[in-house]
């Protein structure tokens, strides 16, 4: 993961061209040099190089003219000016102009070693936070964090653990990992690094030399491979939510002072990064709700208007059959004929009418309705798509249930929303049971339980069913606010709505109203 630095080195004295190239080299530094300012302005133009090392009095142009030409080509470099004739007037210039520093002849092989470090130290965190900060797409920013701490900090095997919304610690991306059983063990150090650092408040960076002889890690398999390891937490304002994973294989290489440094400084921008980028996604979800909201908004207008349209013809079709069926013999095939028109009218104008009832906008109003009764026009509206689908609905509605303190047209809002679901979990047809009764609790409060018999919810997706925007659901057929809403409604009517499931043989709702 490391790359050798490039330094383009220019000084019109080939004595001091070769002694700093001599040093940088063994460092592994790539050099290249130049021996007037115009040609280092010229080879900073055609190559890409993270330090220019400049003299200031050459022949031609002068390095603070060199210095600002490199510059306009490339901003990001770094400049450090060396010269034997400057003044501090010289070297407050060449700042000016974008130097990182300044050396005067003659330097010490350890002082010019320890600028260029610290040069390239600067360049290469500016081009970590011009990645990290080059995309808000959280799959795109968490590689691109892993990446940048595995090279910064020189690791073996990297990690980012992140803290789901039921509190389970994840592996979210890594490096360096091999096979399965790698992955667990590191999982399961994080998981115990993150409950002490919880319990200590997190915040800081922590260090764990040989994971093996530490006893809060010793009976982990794999521990062993770890010879140093530390742990960066990711804090969102005062809440541990991961942490990132920095390991060292091999005796000997600890971790520096200098590199807790960096770990910290990196671990500030991951933090803004990723809050940057959650952000993000909130705005991107709130716009998507907006648009389901004035969609949904629209459909109901929509359905309002043609159901007052429909209902006028349907009006004028039973106004009609029911004269004619006065003046028809009741034993004739006519007489049972217009009958049937006329059931399959009611049954249009009942639909009408549930349609209406739910289209309407206006605001919540609690009054005392029937939980049976509301189910009964919720299933008009899709008894039909139930059928089409093959898919039988059970009714066993309890007997002189009390009525409910509800609003009817949120109810209905409810039961739409489970049935919906149930649906889509039976693609191949199926059994819906709608069962209403007094809870056991001294008949305080309404029972209902819609289940089915579809695919079922794994456990691991059940506890975040009831999440904004969460949906298993492909692309363009939901938006993962269905059972949100649901719980929402439920919760503004004092009731509570619960789910049970298990792959393969379905899921069931159960809601409770208090009386």
């Amino acid at each position: 993961m490391t790359n050798k630095a490039r330094i383009l080195v220019v000084d019109d004295d080939e004595q001091v061209s070769d002694l700093i190239r001599t040093a940088l080299s063994t460092k592994d530094y790539e050099t290249s040099v130049a021996f007037t300012g115009e040609q280092g302005v010229k080879k900073a133009g055609a190559e890409k190089f993270d330090l220019v090392i400049m003299d200031i009095q050459m022949p031609g142009m002068d390095g603070i003219t060199a210095l600002g030409e490199i510059k306009k080509t490339d901003p990001e470099v770094e400049v450090i000016i060396v010269t034997g004739h400057g003044t501090m007037g010289t070297a407050i210039q060449s700042m000016r102009r974008g130097a990182f520093d300044y050396l005067h002849k003659p330097f010490q092989i350890a002082e010019l070693l320890t600028v260029v470090e610290r040069a390239l130290e600067k360049k290469k965190f500016n081009d970590i936070t011009k990645a990290i900060f080059s995309t808000i797409r959280s799959e795109e920013l968490l590689r691109i964090i892993i990446d940048s701490v595995t090279r910064i900090l020189k690791a073996d095997e990297s990690m980012l653990v992140l803290i789901d919304k039921a509190g389970r610690p994840g592996i979210t991306v890594s490096y360096g990992l091999e096979g399965r059983a790698q992955e667990e063990s590191r999982l399961e150090i994080c998981t115990r690094m993150l409950r002490q650092l919880s319990d200590t408040g997190g915040g800081a960076v922590a260090l764990v030399d040989e994971p093996l002889k530490d006893k809060r890690f010793s009976d982990i398999a794999g521990a062993g491979e770890i010879k140093f390891a530390m742990m960066l937490p990711l804090m969102e304002e005062s809440r541990l939510t991961g942490l990132i994973n920095i390991n060292r294989r091999r005796s000997g290489e600890y971790f520096t002072e200098n590199d807790m440094q960096r770990a910290k400084i990196f671990g500030s921008l991951v933090n803004l990064a990723l809050r940057n980028a959650n952000l993000y996604q909130q705005l991107q979800e709130t716009q998507s709700q907006l648009i389901q909201a004035e969609k949904m908004s629209a459909l109901g207008q929509l359905a309002g208007g043609l159901a007052h349209e429909i209902n006028n013809p349907l009006s004028g079709i039973l106004g009609l059959t029911q004269l004619v069926l006065e003046n028809t013999t009741r034993a004739t095939q006519n007489y049972q004929d217009l009958k049937d028109i006329e059931k399959a009218v009611f049954r249009c104008k009942k639909i009408i009418t549930s349609l209406l009832s739910f289209a309407r906008q206006e605001k919540s109003s609690l009054e005392p309705v029937s939980v049976n009764e509301v189910l009964d026009e919720t299933l008009t509206l899709c008894a039909r798509q139930m059928e089409l689908k093959r898919i039988k609905i059970v009714r066993e509605f309890g007997d002189g249930l009390p009525m409910v303190n509800a609003d009817f047209q949120q109810l209905m809002q409810v039961f739409l929303n489970l049935l919906n679901n149930a649906g889509d979990a039976m693609p191949d047809g199926g059994t819906v049971a709608i069962t209403t009764r007094l809870a056991a609790a001294a008949g305080e409060s309404v029972e209902i339980t819609i289940s089915d018999t579809g695919v079922g919810i794994p456990g691991e997706i059940l506890t975040r069913i009831f999440d904004p925007f969460y949906t298993t659901k492909p692309p363009g057929k939901g938006t993962g606010l269905g059972l949100s809403v649901c719980l929402g409604i439920m919760n503004k009517h004092n009731g509570a709505i619960t789910a049970r499931s298990e792959p393969g043989k379905g899921s069931a709702f159960t809601m409770t109203l208090p009386v």
